[in-house]
């Protein structure tokens, strides 16, 4: 182990990762370097993240071809330190390049198999212990006999969510069987659009589940090589629907939260679970959980960073959530500071419509704001705004601290008031992912 100083990571680099490989050198008192493997079929994905510094040397292979991976990875492979992934369109990649990787700790491959497909994953759970979710179905098809079948199972309101997809994108609530037949249709109209475009995992089909009445939350939590698990505070998840908006994207973040410590206790307890249920290791997870009048209950768990959670937790406690992810995985104890250093919200925003965005506008000036840390608009006039159930991306997001709650309350509502997206009507035929 003392001579190996490789940092491998698959697909993405952001630059949280590149100061955290920075400071495990300082740490350890030697020269790291990193390898970002790309797959091929990622190359051009419009969302990824690459090292403008060049510390990661870049590689790109494709990652169906074995006779590649091992190719590339070869000169590495003794002096491999850590791999790691960071997003959810990455894990299937992640899987690929386990089998080459034998003298490092990583997740197992039947592990990010179950906590990335939503199907095994509740299957997984519910073994585990049935009380961790709520009753499910699958349909990998628009049958109304099958159909049918499930709500002799299930009662309304139900979830409608695509089992390979992330970020809430697909994903609707129903009343009734009507507005469910309709759904459904709509959803397998475009699903397979959908998860080409957005790198869906396994074939495209739905799970269909009883809805949780209760807060949204998530829990980010480390998990060493031999399975300690360590526990970040809880992060409250405003969702749009909670709030009457259409789509379940989260909306809001906030944190710290005003859980009591009995609750947290729950959380974890639950969160600890899940991880377990599906076996995972070497890893960070980030699990979503709803507090119900019948305790906590999964809504699902990723076997990375949450999306947000490196700014929110920074924020918030001063935690470094990739230096971190990166020492549980070399199976050193990762750094948790637990008192706040302020109030965090962390906000999405989609347009009120949907159509072409004719203009984008008061972004400069919320970006002004005291309490504004981060703000970044990913859509440009031109460009089709679509709800996030219909297959829609956000289109401006952002972090804002402040010492102050009230403070920081007045600048959030600043922000959404500021910043304007004008949309113009299209014919209903446009409405497609394109």
């Amino acid at each position: 182990m003392s001579d190996r100083n490789v940092v491998l990571a698959i697909n993405d680099v952001e630059p949280g990762l590149v100061q955290a490989v920075k400071r495990h050198a300082n740490r350890l008192g030697k020269e790291l370097k990193g390898i970002v493997l790309v797959d091929s079929a990622y190359e051009i994905a419009k969302a990824r993240a690459k090292d403008h510094t060049g510390f990661f040397k870049e590689i790109i292979c494709d990652f169906d071809d074995p006779y590649q991976l091992q190719k590339v990875l070869k000169p590495y492979a003794e002096n491999l330190l850590v791999a790691t992934c960071r997003h959810e369109s990455s894990i299937l990649s992640f899987r690929k390049v386990l089998p080459f990787l034998p003298y490092v700790e990583t997740p197992s491959e039947s592990a990010l198999l179950w906590s990335t497909q939503k199907q095994m994953m509740r299957d997984r759970l519910h073994s585990y212990d049935e009380s961790l979710v709520p009753k499910y179905r699958y349909l990998d098809e628009l049958s109304i006999t099958k159909v049918n079948a499930i709500l002799r199972e299930l009662d309304f309101p139900i979830i409608v969510k695509p089992i390979g997809l992330e970020a809430s994108v697909l994903v609707t609530i129903c009343h009734n069987k009507r507005e469910l037949m309709k759904c459904l249709q709509q959803t397998f109209e475009v699903i397979e659009s959908v998860y080409s475009r957005y790198l869906g995992r396994g074939n495209p089909s739905v799970l269909l589940e009883e809805t949780m009445q209760g807060d949204m939350y998530s829990v980010d939590a480390y998990v060493s090589p031999t399975g300690e698990i360590y526990c970040l505070p809880p992060v409250q998840v405003i969702t749009a629907h909670s709030i009457g908006l259409p789509g379940f994207y989260s909306y809001r973040h906030i944190v710290p939260t005003g859980l009591t410590p009995e609750e947290i206790a729950g959380a974890y307890q639950t969160t600890k679970a899940a991880i377990r249920a599906l076996n995972l290791s070497a890893s960070t997870a980030h699990v979503e959980l709803f507090l119900t009048k019948d305790g906590w209950k999964i809504i699902e768990l990723g076997p990375r960073i949450g999306g947000y959670r490196e700014a929110l937790y920074r924020e918030a406690f001063g935690i470094d959530h990739y230096y971190n992810d990166l020492a549980v995985r070399m199976g050193d104890e990762p750094e948790i500071p637990t008192e706040p250093l302020a109030e965090v919200a962390g906000m999405n925003m989609y347009a009120d419509e949907e159509g072409r965005i004719e203009s984008i506008t008061g972004f400069e000036e919320a970006k002004q704001l005291p309490s504004v840390v981060e703000l970044a608009v990913h859509a440009k006039p031109g460009d089709l705004a679509l709800f996030a159930g219909n297959g829609g991306k956000l289109i401006v997001d952002g972090i804002l601290k402040n010492k102050d709650r009230e403070a920081l309350e007045r600048d959030v509502a600043k922000v959404r008031e500021l910043i304007q997206i004008k949309v113009g009507a299209v014919h209903p035929d446009e409405l497609i992912l394109e």
